[in-house]
């Protein structure tokens, strides 16, 4: 029996609504309340899942359709539950009140990425209702954690249960959204993101009472080498997939402008300062916490060497946690499929492979050997700043854009496992 496609699209933005009305910030957490939404919009269609939690609240959910051809690699459709913190008084809206004013839809979520969430539901439940069998397995997995690092998400399943998600392919955030760059429209697909290296820089002075000043304490070493890490940029390097990439839209590599900088060098961002105990005592010690971003090619040792060479030998290291950056190519028949359904849906625009400068659950994924790719459609205004209101305040997703990319991100993944829109949808 087919289904209205109406039908779906306003059942999509519905769900989108009620996930970003649940608050699962993290930290803490409490992944567990949007699993238990996932799992009554499944039960309402008869699909079977399975749950897993790493640890009390942070859940995990996977469904799988089996395939009609099991020689067929499968396709995993993932996406992460939880979101960053708010400071709700900066706000316009209630960041969990799912508020729609001015054409789009408000609260923390709506971007990263509930939207992701309510596609891969669109997908998963119009097949069983339609009674429509994937020719290769179709999974779905939601799951913890994404936001602080995925120890109790992705990386758990990857570890704990890898037969739950495994797959040939990945379909995950973060890629064919509109990027305006001039008067051409482009399409970046995630086939590539960098890795991370956190480390905790500490630098040691002599201690004494506020009232006797000096120079040469903690705190002034540790900002002065804030200073100089802010202002000193790392290496331009080029990996051959952003040269190709850059290439193609004729922006020189040495003159990059900012949209594309951060994917054509490793990077450093201070984020946390730690210095002192009380107001009339010079603190001894001083500490800013790091966060590195590491190329494809480079690794937790290639990155410190070249940090150390911008502040020199003095502060010491104490690497907190990292994971590799992740490439998958392009040579496939799933990248090959996402380009020709965007550029068909956007007559003149060009899709392009793109590496994201933060970091995914793909790259856990990829251990599992999985071709791993972002992909959640948006259509954008160009006066939209999309791309900054990514942990931002006054997230907000334009809902006719949603739409636009509900139906491309439907229609790529029903044609990948076989089946037709117009066999589903009227």
């Amino acid at each position: 029996m087919k289904i209205a496609w109406d039908t779906v699209r306003e059942e999509s933005l519905t769900h989108l609504r009620e996930l970003v009305k649940l608050d699962t910030s993290n930290p803490p957490g409490n992944e567990r309340i949007a699993i238990e939404y996932y799992a009554a919009v499944l039960g309402r269609y008869g699909i079977d899942f399975v749950i897993r939690e790493s640890a009390p609240t942070r859940a995990n959910l996977v469904a799988r359709l089996k395939g009609s051809d099991s020689s067929k690699p499968g396709l995993l459709m993932s996406s992460h539950v939880d979101v960053v913190p708010v400071e709700a008084a900066q706000w316009t809206r209630p960041p969990f009140s799912a508020e729609i004013a001015n054409g789009c839809l408000w609260g923390r979520g709506s971007i990263d990425m509930k939207p992701k969430c309510a596609m891969d539901l669109a997908v998963i439940t119009s097949m069983k209702r339609a009674g429509i069998e994937p020719e290769c397995d179709l999974v779905l997995a939601a799951v913890a954690d994404e936001e602080a690092g995925s120890e109790l998400g992705a990386k758990f399943l990857v570890d704990r249960y890898p037969e739950l998600i495994r797959a040939g392919y990945v379909l995950n955030e973060i890629g064919g959204f509109t990027v305006h760059f001039g008067d051409v429209r482009f399409y970046p697909i995630q086939v590539a993101e960098k890795g991370f290296v956190t480390v905790k820089m500490t630098v040691s002075g002599t201690p004494g009472h506020g009232s006797m000043p000096r120079r040469d304490t903690a705190i002034e070493k540790i900002s002065a080498l804030i200073t100089k890490i802010v202002n000193t940029p790392m290496r331009l390097r080029a990996t051959p997939l952003m040269e190709r990439t850059l290439t193609s839209l004729g922006v020189p590599i040495d003159s990059a402008p900012a949209l594309f900088r951060p994917m054509l060098s490793n990077t450093v961002s201070p984020t946390i300062l730690r210095a002192g105990y009380k107001d009339n005592v010079i603190p001894g010690e001083a500490s800013v916490v790091l966060d590195g971003r590491t190329l494809p090619g480079d690794n937790p040792e290639s990155f410190m060497a070249e940090l150390r060479a911008i502040v020199g030998p003095e502060p010491s290291f104490e690497l907190l946690k990292t994971a590799p950056p992740a490439e998958t190519t392009v040579d496939t028949p799933l990248y090959d499929l996402m380009k020709v359904k965007l550029e068909a849906a956007d007559p003149g625009a060009r899709a392009i492979p793109w590496m994201i400068p933060g970091a995914t659950d793909n790259k856990f994924y990829a251990e599992l050997g999985m071709a791993c790719y972002g992909f959640m459609p948006v259509k954008l205004d160009p006066h939209l700043p999309f791309g900054s209101l990514f942990h931002s305040n006054d997230e907000r997703m334009p809902i006719e854009g949603f739409h636009w990319g509900l139906k491309v991100y439907v229609d790529t993944v029903l044609t990948f496992v076989g089946a037709k829109f117009t066999d589903i949808f009227e």
